[in-house]
């Protein structure tokens, strides 16, 4: 694969540092339909630096990340906590959405597109 090992550092709206990187996801047994049609087969990572947990963050499927449909809704929510709200802002998922489609125009990979 190439561009596999890139990562992309953001920051949150309220300032929080992120890794942001791509890889493979693991499905559950019951989605063997998403390995036959090939799609849901790549994870985006929304990785937090300094914090306790190294491995805290949060992860989507890049199919549903690059969908038109969710481009209206241009940034992201990462922790609805009414405590330690955490988002990103429309400019910065732009920079996530080109990221990951470099990343598939590099692999040629198939996207699943959400049925309206």
């Amino acid at each position: 694969m190439k561009l596999l090992n890139r990562v992309l550092n953001e920051t949150t709206e309220q300032g929080d540092a992120l890794d942001i990187f791509i890889k493979k996801a693991k499905h559950d047994p019951n989605m063997e339909e998403w390995n036959e049609k090939g799609v849901n087969q790549w994870q985006i990572v929304f990785r937090w630096k300094d914090v306790p947990n190294p491995n805290f963050g949060y992860s989507y499927f890049i199919d549903t990340i690059m969908d038109e449909y969710w481009h209206k809704y241009s940034g992201l929510i990462l922790d609805g906590n009414s405590n330690d709200y955490k988002s990103m802002s429309d400019e910065s998922m732009e920079r996530v959405r080109s990221f990951v489609q470099e990343f598939v125009d590099a692999n040629d990979i198939l996207l699943e597109k959400e049925e309206k």
